[in-house]
């Protein structure tokens, strides 16, 4: 009932009057239903039961369901001279909008989160245009976006990633780690502890059990993981696909008005494989015989390609999800 309404945050629906009835008319399921937090008003946030003063997975939908944010994750760094500076963030966005329906048929609630497009980007720093910020920094403002959404009750942050240099792969697995840790892991208050002692200390006892209580996840299907990278293209399972034909292909179905398309046509294939110079110490795309800022084939692209590459990425993330929030 509208009038009977309040979420986490305490605001009731008489507080809020109409709005909370415009609210509702979009309906969970229906054609109207707003998957963008960014395109979201706080109204609309708060009719899902989101506010602050809640805990990772308080927040519940009117029809019950838990509330899990998507977060796609790009870079802005150079893509050779045919694909756009921000193609990391255009091919995690549409990785993330693909994964929305498979996401909600596991019972839950997905909010897409506007784009992430400032990182770690080391191995392209030597490219104009290619923005490139510590790591530390950016596992750092990872860490406080979940811990922002943990508050108001959001049940997991999940990281759709499309940018792999390794330094920014190590900072996501470390923010994404430390929210690993188990509520169990706290030290013991009970040690060398009497019975009527320990009845004493029970409110102690339960404010820490409460700060202590199991973090929300932050869910990161890694692509460079084999059991991830074996659904992909033969070009991206190779470590040749900077920019070339994988990420043109996905470019290509997402937003073809960003290719440079008399570049893409005449450019040659680059065999150059990234993860394999990674493994021999490489540490910038020069080093990796990247010189152009691609490797792979992007002359070979494909719309076709990239539609199938999409739904693919999209159904790793359900996956994922799935099989942490199951």
């Amino acid at each position: 009932m509208l009038n009977g309404f309040r979420g986490t945050n305490g605001i009731s629906g008489e507080r809020l009057g109409g709005r909370v009835a415009i609210m509702f008319k979009m309906k969970e399921g229906s054609s109207m239903e707003n998957h963008h937090w960014g395109h979201a008003t706080w109204t609309e946030l708060a009719g899902l039961g989101l506010g602050p003063g809640g805990a990772g997975g308080s927040a519940r939908t009117p029809s019950g369901l838990r509330v899990v944010a998507v977060l796609p994750v790009g870079a802005v760094e150079a893509h050779g001279p045919h694909l756009p500076l921000t193609t990391d963030v255009t091919i995690a966005a549409a990785a993330a909008e693909a994964a929305l329906d498979g996401v909600r048929r596991l019972g839950l609630r997905p909010m897409l989160l506007p784009p992430l497009p400032y990182t770690a980007a080391p191995f392209a720093a030597g490219f104009p245009g290619t923005i490139s910020v510590r790591p530390a920094t950016f596992a750092a403002l990872l860490e406080d976006v979940a811990a922002s959404l943990e508050r108001q009750g959001v049940a997991a942050l999940v990281v759709v990633n499309a940018h792999l240099d390794p330094a920014h792969l190590t900072a996501i697995r470390d923010v994404a780690r430390a929210r690993e840790a188990p509520a169990a892991a706290a030290p013991s208050r009970h040690q060398g502890e009497t019975p009527s002692r320990r009845r004493d200390d029970a409110p102690a006892r339960h404010a820490a059990s409460a700060q202590h209580r199991q973090p929300m996840p932050v869910i990161h299907p890694d692509l460079t993981a084999r059991r991830w990278a074996s659904r992909l293209t033969d070009e991206f399972k190779s470590g040749a696909c900077h920019a070339g034909r994988y990420e043109t292909s996905v470019v290509m179905a997402a937003a073809p008005e960003l290719i440079r398309e008399d570049e893409r046509r005449g450019l040659v294939e680059n065999p150059a494989s990234l993860s394999v110079a990674i493994r021999q110490g490489a540490a910038t795309f020069e080093d990796a015989g990247v010189g152009e800022a691609y490797c792979g084939d992007p002359a070979a692209a494909t719309r076709e390609e990239g539609e199938r590459t999409i739904a693919v990425l999209g159904g790793i993330v359900v996956d994922a999800v799935e099989e942490v929030l199951s």
